[in-house]
């Protein structure tokens, strides 16, 4: 089945795989410039002999929408099903085509992804990192609680809330030595 442009074009299946083909081919002409992914387009339209028939514009939509379905596909709908017979990825005619270009590519399948909601005993929450905060006749503050994974996040927190702690410390300090003063001067009256 081929797919109509915007204005009236059949890509046929032949011309799609191509145009995959030759986009990946030809992967860093297109990232240099937008002048330069024009003049590619150009190239594949002369090849597949499009002349007045599409733009460089509506090759490159055609491209963008190749990806798109492609990065749907490959994430999947959660909870969706095929019994209305939609597109997936096993079915899609293009995925095979696009997964050889862009499945490894970084953006694709990041090298690491995380689960905001999944609870694990060794990652801490911040309830697990809040300590007592000590009295001011203690002079040292109590190590940092320990983490078996490092977090740059947390870490940030972790050093933001010992100098909130110590800024503390020092204005009560300072508070108890402008009492004591203020008591000595009202003593000498």
């Amino acid at each position: 089945m081929a797919a109509t442009s915007p204005d009236g074009h059949k890509w046929s299946q032949a011309q799609t795989r191509r145009l995959i083909r030759f986009r990946a081919d030809n992967e860093p002409r297109f990232l240099k410039s937008k002048a330069s992914a024009k003049q590619q387009w150009q190239a594949l339209i002369s090849e597949l002999e499009l002349e007045g028939k599409v733009s460089s514009q509506q090759v490159s939509k055609k491209w963008e929408n190749l990806k798109k379905r492609y990065k749907e596909l490959k994430t999947g709908k959660s909870g969706a099903g095929t019994d209305a017979g939609e597109v997936t990825a096993t079915n899609w005619q293009y995925y095979e085509d696009m997964h050889e270009v862009l499945g490894a590519r970084p953006c694709m399948d990041p090298p690491l992804l995380v689960d905001a909601g999944a609870e694990e005993e060794d990652i801490p929450t911040t309830m697990d990192t809040v300590e007592p905060t000590p009295s001011p006749s203690s002079s040292s503050s109590p190590p940092p609680p320990k983490r078996r994974k490092s977090d740059p996040f947390m870490d940030f927190l972790e050093k933001e809330s010992m100098k909130e702690e110590e800024r503390h410390r020092e204005t009560q300090h300072n508070t108890e030595r402008f009492l004591s003063l203020f008591e000595r001067l009202l003593e000498k009256m």
